[in-house]
């Protein structure tokens, strides 16, 4: 009897020992590239400032009615970016309000720690999400995003009930399938006197919204956020590196142009 359970427990383990083999292969036979917005929200959650949103912890209230609270105030909303993630403080069970600002095909969410997370609308019934699985090219991107929901045709403010009693906090991104505008500019000139005025003009493209806010970095401590053409007069001369950042109110592209401008004292060459 126990000889017929090592048996079993042998060609159980080697099947197991074969099935991790042949997916081991697999992958390796056929190797995947991270999906572009999983290596974007992968960046965000990494490498981006995290930005603290209030939340509401008590589970006393129905979701309509903590809705109707927590909507009043606009500047606590969780919302599209890809210039931060969010931090949320978490007491087992929280509430907070997120905000999808713009049309688009689908929405993502995602979290650096396993949480069950729900979406409601404003008179607190769930929206399901259309995906909630996490991919290889998921895990590819960005190992270190444990939850991932997509959701389609979102518009507005919506309730979030977050869920996780074994953290304080949580991190989370939000993002969608448009496009973020690309920055370009060009300058009257790359090489000045000290003093001289140079000329700094806009050319960049729109993503699938209007840009509507630029701003200038010059290079020197100094900068402007006037409009889509900027002068600038360096008061030393030295090597700057100029740049343009520009928004359409929630995806952001910034342009470099390193030791661009050289500017010289007046009477050099």
């Amino acid at each position: 009897m126990k000889i017929s359970k090592k048996i079993s427990s042998l060609f159980l383990f080697g099947l197991f020992i074969s099935a991790c083999g042949n997916l081991l292969d697999d992958y390796e036979s056929n190797p995947l590239d991270a999906s572009s917005i999983d290596q974007e929200m992968c960046r965000i959650l990494n490498e981006l400032e995290s930005i603290a949103t209030s939340t509401f912890s008590g589970d006393s209230l129905i979701e309509m009615t903590i809705f109707d609270s927590l909507v009043q105030d606009s500047s606590s909303f969780v919302h599209l970016s890809n210039m931060n993630n969010w931090e949320v403080s978490i007491d087992s069970l929280c509430y907070f309000i997120l905000h999808a600002p713009q049309e688009a095909d689908s929405y993502f969410v995602a979290l650096n720690l396993s949480s069950e997370f729900y979406l409601y609308n404003e008179d607190g019934t769930m929206i399901e999400p259309d995906s909630e699985t996490i991919f290889l090219k998921s895990i590819a991107g960005c190992p270190d995003i444990r939850v991932r929901q997509t959701f389609s045709q979102l518009s507005g403010a919506y309730l979030v009930k977050l869920v996780n009693p074994n953290v304080s906090s949580v991190k989370l991104v939000v993002m969608n399938t448009n496009n973020a505008p690309s920055a370009n500019f060009t300058t009257s000139t790359s090489d000045a006197f000290v003093g001289d005025t140079i000329t700094f003009m806009d050319e960049s493209s729109r993503g699938t919204y209007p840009i509507i806010t630029y701003r200038w970095n010059f290079g020197d401590n100094n900068s402007s956020a006037d409009s889509s053409v900027a002068f600038h007069a360096y008061s030393d001369s030295g090597e700057y590196s100029p740049s343009l950042t520009v928004s359409d109110g929630y995806l952001v592209h910034t342009l470099f142009k390193n030791a661009h401008i050289r500017v010289v004292p007046e009477g050099n060459e």
